[in-house]
């Protein structure tokens, strides 16, 4: 009985910081990084070849299927951070990342397709030329974001 009196404070303090590990557990580190890497296409996807994506017509149309489809989750510049987005399991994608940025054309057509989580295939939704289209806009808000952060970069010089 006197040894368990003299544990009681170290059970505590054990059971204290257990506890407090357990917490953090739901607190997710990069949580939409992580999952955008961990999305990966198969590698055939990456033979996959859209026609027009530097068209400015071809563009346009994938921005209004954009601001038609994606827009809700994905936002208005493509970074995850759209109203519906908030507070899914798996968070929408940011287009403008460097593992995204990194993809093939063929990858980014693949999940589009394809859909994950509570992001909807649009295999059925969307034809094959509209899912381009919307991959032809991707690119565009990617060169849009990057054209940014070089202007930032020159005007901190």
């Amino acid at each position: 009985m006197v040894i368990l009196n003299k544990a009681k404070p170290f059970l505590f303090l054990i059971g204290s910081f257990l506890l407090l590990l357990c917490s953090f557990r739901n607190i997710p580190s990069n949580y939409a990084i992580n999952q955008s890497q961990n999305w990966l296409s198969p590698s055939w996807a990456d033979t996959l070849v859209g026609p027009n994506l530097t068209n400015p017509s071809f563009i346009q149309a994938g921005k209004s299927v954009y601001l038609g489809h994606c827009i809700v989750c994905h936002g208005a510049n493509g970074k995850g951070d759209g109203e519906s987005g908030f507070g899914l399991e798996v968070p929408p994608g940011d287009f403008t990342d460097a593992f995204t940025l990194n993809e093939s054309d063929g990858a980014l057509f693949w999940k589009i397709t394809t859909g994950r989580g509570p992001m909807p295939p649009f295999l059925n939704k969307l034809s094959d030329n509209q899912r381009w289209q919307v991959v032809a806009y991707l690119r565009e808000l990617q060169r849009n974001h990057k054209a940014k952060i070089r202007k930032t970069k020159i005007r901190k010089k």
